[in-house]
């Protein structure tokens, strides 16, 4: 992945609300790996459909489907948890990779692994960006 340079310099963030962050990413991403583990047994399960009647072979198939579904956005925010350690690193966290500009503290708080400040976040979600 190549980092953005911001284009205006970030406010370095501090040492100890730095650590904060990584213990906080850090904590997010082993309790995503271990969900994925979970739902990786379920999704592997096999159960003889043959010897199951149709509402049971329904019921399991959307059992699987589900546990996929859950799997595939941990994996998401998994991606999007090393992109963040990795700005970390690169002393670029907390900076919109969009518009350079800082990401509000509020939403830093509540969702750590945040790419956007909340105006590039609604142009995201709207396929703008």
């Amino acid at each position: 992945m190549v980092l953005k340079a911001a284009a205006m310099p970030a406010k370095p963030m501090k040492k100890d609300a730095g650590e904060k962050v990584r213990k906080s990413l850090l904590f997010k991403r082993d309790e995503l790996l271990h969900d994925l583990a979970k739902n990786r047994e379920v999704s592997e399960e096999t159960v003889d459909e043959s010897a199951q009647d149709m509402a049971d072979r329904a019921t399991s198939a959307y059992t699987k489907e589900f546990a996929y579904s859950l799997s595939e956005s941990d994996r998401k925010i998994l991606l999007l948890i090393e992109e963040a350690l990795e700005r970390l690193d690169a002393g670029i966290y907390g900076t919109c990779i969009n518009c350079s500009q800082p990401v509000q503290e509020k939403r830093i708080e509540a969702v750590p692994w945040a790419r956007h400040c909340l105006d590039c976040q609604e142009l995201q979600d709207k396929g703008l960006l």
